[in-house]
Order: C-alpha cells, then structure tokens, then sequence
C-alpha cells in the first residue's frame, strides 16, 4: 500500500512536471509495475512490450533505426514512436545496471521560447514525410487538439515535405540546438517517465562500457 502511494505521488508530479525519476527498481518485473501504476503498456509494432535495448556498433541493428544510423554516437533529440498515429504518450525508461552515458532532454515549452512568431501555428501547417522500413507516409509536427496536443519530431526518420516545413525546419532545428538540456543520470536502479508529447530526448554518446536499457510505452 506504501508504495503504491509513493507510485501515486510520481503521477501527480508527471503530470505537472513532464519527467519523474523513480530510484530503487532493481529489475524488469519492478519497471512494469511502475509503468502499469501510470497507464496503459503500448507494444511496439514488432509486439515488444518491454524492450531490451544494448549498445552497439549498429552493424547488425535493423537498418535505418538509431542504433544502425548512429551506432555508439549520441542521438538526436526526438519523439518516440513518431511514426505511430498516435506517439505513445509516455515513455518509461529503466536502468538496472549503472551506466556513464546519460539520457538528455528538453521541453516543447522551451523550444518555442526560441521560435519567431506562432510556433503553433507554423507547426500546424509543417508537413513532414516519415519514412521506416514499415513503409512512408505524411504526417504533421502537431496531433490532437486543445489541451491535449503533442508534438512529435524525429530528425533520423521524417524530413520536410512541403513550403511551411521547409522553412521552419532550419528554425526548429537552431531551436532545439539553444535550449540548454537536463541530464538524466543513470546510476543503476532507476527508472524515469517522460511525457512523450511534451519532451524530445536524446543519448550521449557510449564510451568504453556496454549499455543496456529497458524501455516501454504506455497510451494515453
């Protein structure tokens, strides 16, 4: 009953706050329990409900995903499952074992701060071409409506694909290059939630260790 209480505390502070840190998860059984305590699991396409994540080379990872595009480099900053519909709404990430390589992010709130004009409205009109090995399709930077809008962007998979994307693009990207990052420290046993629809994240680079983290997606 403790905990679950503790679980509804992070809950309130994810929804005001975007990211939640949770300490003490010590394994895969624990970081499910966490991500049911906040909603509903999402499987990925591949019907992963948990995914198993290790650095490497990307030599062998599928062509085209983050691992074989940038392999031990850091990645972008970007949406999760930007290609769905509907990008998952949170992202649950867990680290059991310690890691140097740290997972960075930054707000939508803080990007528009670095916009001219109507960032809204420029994104509205932004049409973009997503491409996986799924197949492609045109998507816009924007979904839902009213107070329940999020924002998607995934520089590895989607590239502008009409007048307005083509000239906010340079602009969304100098943003994204300004706002100064928070740092996500993993030290073994934690687990953080981030509102996928109001945050880009992103990994530091790997160095000199072998990385591994699990990952699961929850609806809205």
């Amino acid at each position: 009953m403790y905990g679950d209480f503790l679980w509804m505390l992070d809950l309130n502070c994810l929804k005001s706050e975007g990211v939640v840190v949770i300490d003490g998860v010590h394994s895969k059984d624990e970081l499910i329990r966490v991500a049911k305590s906040i909603g509903k699991i999402k499987p990925h396409p591949n019907g992963e409900y948990v995914a198993e994540l290790k650095s490497s080379d990307g030599r062998s990872s599928l062509a085209g995903t983050f691992s074989n595009v940038y392999g031990l480099s850091a990645f972008p900053f970007h949406t999760d499952t930007a290609f769905w519909e509907l990008p998952a709404r949170y992202v649950v990430m867990g680290m059991i074992e310690r890691s140097g390589s740290k997972t960075n992010y930054i707000s939508l709130s803080d990007i528009e701060k670095n916009i001219s004009g109507d960032f809204l409205a420029k994104a509205r009109k932004s049409i973009y071409l997503s491409e996986t090995f799924e197949g492609s399709k045109y998507t816009s930077l924007v979904f839902g409506g009213n107070e329940a809008w999020g924002f998607r962007f995934d520089p590895n998979i989607m590239t502008p694909a009409n007048v307005h994307a083509k000239n906010f693009h340079e602009e969304l990207e100098t943003a994204i290059e300004r706002v100064e990052p928070r740092k996500i420290d993993w030290g073994g046993s934690r687990a953080v939630v981030i509102d996928n629809w109001k945050f880009l994240h992103g990994r530091e680079s790997v160095k000199n260790e072998s990385r591994e983290m699990l990952r699961i997606y929850l609806e809205n």
